[in-house]
């Protein structure tokens, strides 16, 4: 077992690759696709309504295509780790500037380190995501259950999956 695997989980990082490339997909069928989307050791959740056919066409073909070898599909622009990195970096930038004695350069580091932090957050997020929270290789994976709740107004699909 890997390091990565032990902080994130396996299951974890191949349901999030599975997650990314089915939003993927899904967005090139669905003009204005608004959903957030989270991963567990069981499949995803999906936050907002999709029609079920769809997704499932979309989830066939993101795990056909992980498992083809497609490994970018697993890579999302818009993951929440790029914005925890963001945000870790522009606190780490923050500290950082606030650390000198003269308030002048206080303020000019702090914005610079801040703003340096925003501009890396995206490629440095997504070399996370590549090698952390991500995990394409779905040999074996497959889904076994798509469904819909209502939770308190919201409509939630819950993705299984198992890996034999």
């Amino acid at each position: 077992m890997k390091a990565d695997d032990v902080l994130f989980g396996r299951r974890i990082r191949q349901n999030h690759a599975l997650e990314h490339a089915t939003i993927t997909i899904l967005s090139g069928l669905v003009p204005d696709l608004r959903i957030s989307a989270r991963s567990s050791s069981r499949g995803f959740t999906i936050l907002g309504d999709v029609d079920l056919g769809q997704l499932r066409r979309a989830l066939d073909e993101a795990l056909r295509r992980l498992q083809a070898g497609e490994a970018e599909l697993a890579i999302s622009p818009n993951c929440g780790t790029n914005l925890v990195v963001g945000v870790s970096l522009l606190t780490i930038g923050t500290l950082l500037g606030m650390t000198s004695s003269r308030a002048q350069t206080r303020i000019a580091s702090t914005a610079v380190s801040s703003v340096a932090g925003m501009m890396a957050a995206r490629p440095l997020g997504e070399v996370v995501q590549r090698h952390f929270t991500t995990l394409p290789d779905l040999e074996g994976v497959r889904v076994t259950d798509i469904f819909r709740r209502k939770i308190l107004g919201f409509t939630l699909i819950e993705v299984r999956t198992v890996q034999e």
